[in-house]
């Protein structure tokens, strides 16, 4: 990790290129540490004692509310339920496809299974647009610039020192690419390259973008390329979606078509697909709780209205 001085008052911490946390030296003399995650969430800057305070021992006593759900003035409550919606789908037509003679999956009609997926999906993208405009509007890199407290509301941008847009515009893609496999999955009559260049190839290379922006997310809360912080949910959070990406990626390679017109590992793929919605759901309903702190007050809540 690098340090970067910008004067006594503002000092910014590089991983790489990317800007993961800065400390300012307020004007009453006291310190406050943001880093890109909480700045992208609209939390609290957190007041520390040194300008030399490690990040992740900063955000160990934080406490949660466990039991408030209700925030729709917050993007973040809105990415939250809509991650949940879209891996609920997901599951359900994943579980469907592993366990179709199940007596709790009897309701779902095999033959909605592609509308199912690709519903699904748009939730997700969803979830993925509002989340790319939060890393735009959140940067960690602007903390301290004049005229950043109350700027106007951004719909475009580029912040390329920011992990957190990093992490978000590559999922963002990914998410496109899920769209575009669960709406060529409908297509009747494909033979087998057919269903391997226009259904499996944008699920392989959606599962690939959400690895990358996985460990993105991995690596702007660690504040380095790894770390164990079983104390922090922002890492619950994180190393959930990490592995929910590599149920996806399993998934999508045991879903390749071979010449026989059969898939590779068919239940494998369709278990990959609920496992990994399955964790996306988790981690999707701990974003709410996260917007919620008990001992630290938000800045203000974003409204998206």
């Amino acid at each position: 990790m690098k340090k970067v001085d910008h004067g006594s008052e503002n000092q910014q911490h590089q991983l790489g290129p990317f800007v993961t946390w800065v400390v300012e030296l307020q004007p009453h003399k006291q310190t406050l540490l943001l880093t890109s995650r909480r700045q992208r969430k609209n939390l609290a800057p957190l007041p520390v004692a040194s300008a030399d305070i490690d990040p992740n021992a900063a955000v160990r006593g934080i406490r949660h509310h466990w039991t408030r759900f209700w925030g729709p003035r917050r993007i973040g409550w809105w990415i939250g339920v809509l991650f949940v919606i879209g891996s609920a789908l997901f599951a359900i037509g994943g579980a469907k496809g592993a366990w179709p003679e199940e007596n709790f999956l009897r309701w779902v009609d095999p033959e909605d299974l592609g509308w199912i997926f690709f519903v699904g999906s748009l939730f997700f993208t969803g979830a993925g647009y509002l989340q790319w405009l939060e890393a735009i509007n959140g940067d960690v890199a602007d903390a301290g610039k004049a005229g950043t407290l109350r700027r106007r509301w951004r719909y475009r941008g580029w912040r390329l020192q920011n992990l957190g847009y990093v992490g978000a515009t590559i999922q963002l893609v990914g998410m496109l690419f899920f769209n575009l496999n669960t709406a060529d999955a409908m297509i009747s009559g494909l033979g087998w390259v057919g269903e391997d260049v226009i259904v499996w190839t944008p699920n392989m290379l959606g599962s690939i973008c959400f690895l990358a922006a996985s460990h993105a997310a991995i690596m702007e809360v660690s504040h380095r390329y790894w770390s164990w912080q079983f104390r922090s949910l922002s890492w619950w959070i994180t190393a959930i979606n990490m592995i929910g990406s590599i149920f996806f990626m399993i998934s999508a390679v045991a879903s390749f078509v071979e010449p026989r017109e059969v898939l590779l590992a068919e239940w494998v793929a369709n278990f990959g697909t609920f496992a990994g919605a399955l964790c996306f759901l988790v981690a999707g309903y701990l974003l709410i709780p996260e917007q919620f702190e008990l001992q630290k007050e938000s800045k203000g809540s974003v409204s998206i209205d």
